[in-house]
């Protein structure tokens, strides 16, 4: 590998090339990596080195070249990934497995070291010989979620052609044996020329992990990535006997449970509050005091659950509340009162 003066300032590099790697306003998917317009011209990266991971840490950026070293622009989840690679000579394939990374150059001014560490693995494209004299810009579908500065790379098999070296600019970084993914940030000396990758990120408003644009119909609801699901559960039958409260549902919900026992009061501005000797003249009114609240899983269809001391409730008026919210957050509540009576002294 060349490992020679590279033609840029880092934190030059990131200041312009922030800006201009920014997208559009309104746009809803962002490019970023390599233009691809260049034909790989190094000898496999790994080489005699077998298989290695190199990672993309400069690259030129739209609309005039200059160089950009911030990595992806935004948050959200790769859905696209393209390159322009062939094998060595030779032989009828090579392999790449994309990925993303976060790399740093921890002394700016050593420009032949850099540290890096493997965050997460994309799919696996077999690069064949291309069919003609041009190498063509290959494409797969992927879901890969991607953070903010993170950076593409991939694991390449020994014959991969897939850089692009200007005058022995470093750009990329290669790393044998290849990065593993939770191994921590490891060291490379070993640095190239422009990686002749890039991918396409769309939002994950909702954060499932799928592309807002063309994976997710419903990108307000992590639990769907069909249609959005705004059906609320149905509450019916909610009634208390002996202590006990019996329900059911129209599907399986996350249940709450509020109990409170009706007392007398007094309107004191908007509230109705207990009883005192300086409100006794106030308006009467019925307050609530909570004796209880608890949660638990209501399943579909008829659901019992005892209340707190429910067969110790002293006579009185007592109101009980259950709000049942579904996977997808729709919520729905029922309130019903119920009367204990006095129990009659046996003669």
């Amino acid at each position: 590998m060349r490992n020679l003066r590279t033609r840029v300032i880092i934190a030059a590099v990131c200041v312009l090339g922030g800006v201009l790697a920014l997208p559009a306003a309104g746009q809803a998917a962002t490019n970023f990596g390599s233009r691809l317009q260049n034909e790989p011209s190094n000898s496999g990266e790994c080489g005699m080195l077998g298989p290695c991971t190199i990672v993309s840490f400069i690259h030129p950026s739209d609309p005039n070249g200059d160089p950009y070293a911030g990595g992806a622009p935004v948050d959200g989840v790769i859905t696209k990934f393209r390159i322009r690679a062939f094998p060595e000579g030779g032989t009828a394939s090579a392999t790449a497995t994309f990925l993303v990374a976060d790399i740093e150059r921890p002394n700016p001014a050593d420009e032949d070291t850099a540290l890096a560490a493997r965050t997460g693995i994309g799919p696996t494209l077999t690069i064949p010989e291309p069919p003609g004299i041009d190498t063509p810009t290959l494409e797969i579908g992927g879901r890969l979620p991607v953070r903010k500065g993170q950076h593409l790379g991939v694991d390449a098999s020994p014959n991969l052609w897939a850089t692009y070296n200007n005058s022995g600019d470093q750009f990329s970084y290669v790393f044998a044996p290849p990065l593993v993914e939770g191994a921590g940030k490891r060291g490379s000396t070993e640095s190239t020329g422009e990686l002749l990758i890039a991918g396409t990120i769309e939002p994950d408003a909702d954060g499932d992990g799928f592309g807002d644009e063309t994976q997710d119909r419903c990108p307000r609801q992590a639990t769907t990535q069909g249609d959005c699901d705004d059906t609320k559960p149905v509450v019916e039958n909610l009634k208390v006997e002996k202590g006990v409260a019996t329900y059911s549902l129209s599907e399986a919900a996350t249940v709450t449970l509020l109990l409170e026992k009706k007392l007398p009061g007094r309107r004191v501005g908007k509230s109705c509050v207990k009883q005192t000797p300086k409100n006794k003249t106030k308006k009467r009114c019925a307050r609530f005091k909570q004796l209880a609240a608890f949660a638990g899983t209501g399943n579909a269809g008829g659901n019992t659950v005892s209340l707190p001391n429910g067969k110790k409730l002293k006579a009185g008026r007592y109101r009980l509340t259950l709000t049942a919210r579904d996977v997808a957050g729709n919520e729905t509540k029922a309130t019903i009162t119920f009367v204990v009576k006095k129990k009659k002294k046996r003669k």
